[in-house]
């Protein structure tokens, strides 16, 4: 913070050129990012703010926002679970207008929200429960997976036929589950996925961390991916810990960081 280190950057994916887009210093930028066509949209742990891609002045657009954690967006507005550690209350799911405004809650409170994810009409999010979903209209909150394990479900991704999350078991590991949205069926994908790491997919394979069997919490992660069918996973990258957490997709490529650098591997 004194040295004014913590801020937002951009990386030119053809050279790999670094720019600042938002100067941290005593303006903590939190870790939610959100991007589209314009603005680049960031929170400072209580605002949601936007800055040009381009480059230029940060704006605030939505004051007093409850700590944003997971994020999501579509034309009109922003939805979001909050932040909570072990032991918080529970919390809703919030809304606020993309153009600017003030945050509602969209939901009731629930205990454990975990992972967001939305389509034209409705808002997905997990809770200790299961998968619920709220038109993003709100009203009434609806049961879509109940989940029958005693272990919490965690993070949520979806594309046309399924969801996709991580299901813990007792023990305290977790593997990659498909759900599909016609029969209700769940099956796994991955025997073990990372749950703390982010996991992400494109049209034909989900992609994940994974501890490397043998070593420990502590010892190397395996970048994974799996096919949406079905079939044994396969090893990308491996290597040390580092603080690897967040991961994205493109066309070509998978991209992955550490605590300081910006990695990226062929699909």
């Amino acid at each position: 913070m004194n040295e004014g280190t913590n801020n937002i950057k951009k990386v030119l994916l053809k050279d790999g050129t670094v720019s600042v887009l938002v100067k941290g210093g005593r303006v903590i930028p939190d870790q939610m990012l959100a991007v589209d066509d314009q603005f680049i949209y960031w929170s400072d742990g209580g605002n949601i703010m936007r800055v040009p891609k381009s480059g230029g002045e940060s704006e605030k657009i939505v004051p007093n926002a409850p700590k944003p954690d997971e994020i999501a967006m579509d034309e009109e507005n922003f939805y979001w679970v909050i932040w909570g550690g072990e032991g918080s209350p529970p919390s809703p799911l919030m809304v606020a207008p993309k153009a600017g405004g003030a945050p509602k809650e969209l939901t009731p409170r629930y205990a454990g929200t975990s992972g967001i994810s939305i389509d034209r009409d409705n808002v997905y999010w997990m809770t200790g429960e299961g998968i619920k979903k709220i038109s993003k209209k709100g009203g009434e909150v609806a049961d879509v997976y109940h989940n029958p394990s005693k272990s919490p479900s965690l993070g949520l991704l979806q594309d046309d036929d399924n969801f996709y999350f991580a299901q813990m078991n007792s023990g305290g590991k977790s593997a990659l589950m498909k759900l599909n949205k016609k029969s209700g069926e769940a099956t796994q994908l991955a025997a073990s996925i990372n749950h703390v790491m982010d996991f992400a997919a494109d049209a034909d394979n989900v992609y994940y961390f994974d501890n490397v069997s043998g070593q420990g919490s502590f010892g190397g992660v395996a970048l994974m991916k799996v096919r949406k069918a079905g079939g044994s996973p396969v090893e990308l990258d491996q290597g040390t810990a580092g603080w690897i957490k967040y991961l994205a997709v493109d066309a070509k490529q998978v991209y992955f960081t550490d605590i300081a650098r910006v990695n990226a591997i062929a699909k």
